[in-house]
């Protein structure tokens, strides 16, 4: 017989086959199952576990009618086994499942090295304070922003996100990710951006999800110009509203493992790219005031600020400590987004006050797509948007433009 958890209603157990994950060897039935055994998705006990009686019980846990972003992540935690644990907080501590030295291997959800890179774009936006401001005149915050001249609901989009089979376990295919994430981004009326990924026979599943989905950005791994060219056009024709070049990606550990170069693109090269295009040019992986204002010169539409995750160089400062002397330079002059360690809509408001036009979500978006598919992304950006629209309401702010470093709480000593 076969019991389906009524917590989480995710997990289920067949007694014929038993659970060897849980130390539970075939044909243990449910009462024998020790009182101390725990669900492996939600940690309930055995006293949640209840007898399917057929089919349609089966289909009811998944209905759309009780699905939630919790439902999709105790998804994601069974699809990431052994690669992400999809703790309640992403914060990259030593302890977690991701974290740790690889010696040489893919470093899945995690970061490179120590992990520094990683933490550090935690502890930047946790250092900064918001401050409450509240006797004003009361208005129901309007979240709306432009971008690449699309109108988005929320100043929020998904990251360019890709190597299921190399980073995420390989639970599904590249294509269905891809779509799930674009998908799920336009039914929540925001952009999804999507990479490349080294994996043969699927380089082309974003353009081919953006051609699928509707809308999209593609952002390539700095591959020769030869190539780059290539993959630009085939986007324009499947889609794309932007294009961009993902330059940290240099320091891609898959793509090393596959024996595909990837290469420092100078100012000539940039130039190069963005004449190619008549859509909107991204330079990703900006880091230093000098790379943005190179950026600048050779014609790029917009920058993002990214350490890619912390995933290709270690012992760097986090995205919210860097990004207000870029956007100082550059402001005005181009389009800045950023992300890194961004996990709630107080964390978007904060990158917005230092400057940042939208804000870039990974790790989540990827634990939404795989957990929930297009219904989880979806899901993910309204618990953004709430998060976020609570957050102006507590600060005064009625549109995002009025987001600002204002909203920051400055300790006087």
């Amino acid at each position: 017989m076969i019991y389906v958890c009524t917590v989480c209603n995710v997990y289920t157990f067949d007694e014929q086959k038993g659970d060897l994950g849980t130390n539970l060897p075939p044909y243990t039935s449910v009462k024998d199952i020790p009182s101390i055994w725990r669900c492996p998705v939600c940690g309930a006990t055995k006293d949640s576990l209840k007898l399917i009686n057929n089919d349609s019980e089966i289909t009811k846990t998944g209905s759309t009618d009780t699905f939630t972003l919790v439902t999709a992540r105790n998804y994601a935690r069974e699809k990431l086994a052994g690669v992400c644990g999809v703790y309640k907080v992403c914060d990259g501590n030593p302890d977690r499942l991701c974290m740790g030295q690889k010696y040489g291997n893919p470093i899945g959800m995690g970061g490179i090295g120590k992990g520094l890179g990683f933490t550090a774009n935690i502890d930047a936006l946790d250092r900064i304070k918001l401050k409450t401001r509240l006797i004003s005149t009361h208005a129901d915050p309007d979240l709306t922003t432009s971008i690449y001249g699309q109108t988005i609901s929320l100043p929020v989009m998904a990251s360019s996100l890709s190597g299921v089979k190399a980073s995420m376990g390989g639970s599904i295919s590249e294509s269905e990710f891809a779509f799930n994430v674009l998908k799920g981004s336009i039914d929540a009326s925001t952009i999804g951006w999507i990479g490349n990924t080294a994996d043969e026979g699927q380089e082309l599943a974003g353009i081919d999800a953006i051609k699928k989905a509707g809308i999209g950005i593609p952002i390539f791994k700095p591959q020769k110009n030869e190539r780059l060219l290539q993959l630009m056009t085939m986007a324009q024709e499947a889609g794309a509203i932007a294009v961009g070049v993902d330059l940290d990606g240099l320091g891609s550990i898959n793509w090393e493992k596959k024996g595909k170069p990837l290469f420092r693109k100078s100012i000539f090269d940039l130039k190069e790219l963005v004449n190619s295009t008549e859509l909107p040019f991204i330079a990703k992986g900006i880091m230093s005031v000098e790379d943005a204002l190179d950026a600048l010169d050779s014609g790029v539409n917009g920058i993002d600020v990214s350490n890619h995750g912390g995933r290709v160089l270690d012992s760097t400062r986090g995205v919210a400590e860097v990004l207000p002397d870029i956007t100082k330079a550059v402001k005005g002059k181009i389009t800045i987004t950023a992300g890194g360690g961004v996990r709630t809509g107080f964390d978007v408001m904060k990158m917005l006050a230092l400057g940042a036009d939208a804000v870039l979500i990974g790790r989540d978006i990827i634990r939404a797509a795989l957990g929930g598919g297009p219904q989880g992304v979806r899901l993910h950006f309204e618990y953004l948007k709430s998060d976020l629209r609570r957050g102006m309401i507590m600060t005064s702010c009625n549109s995002i433009d009025d987001i600002d470093e204002r909203i920051f709480d400055v300790p006087s000593i």
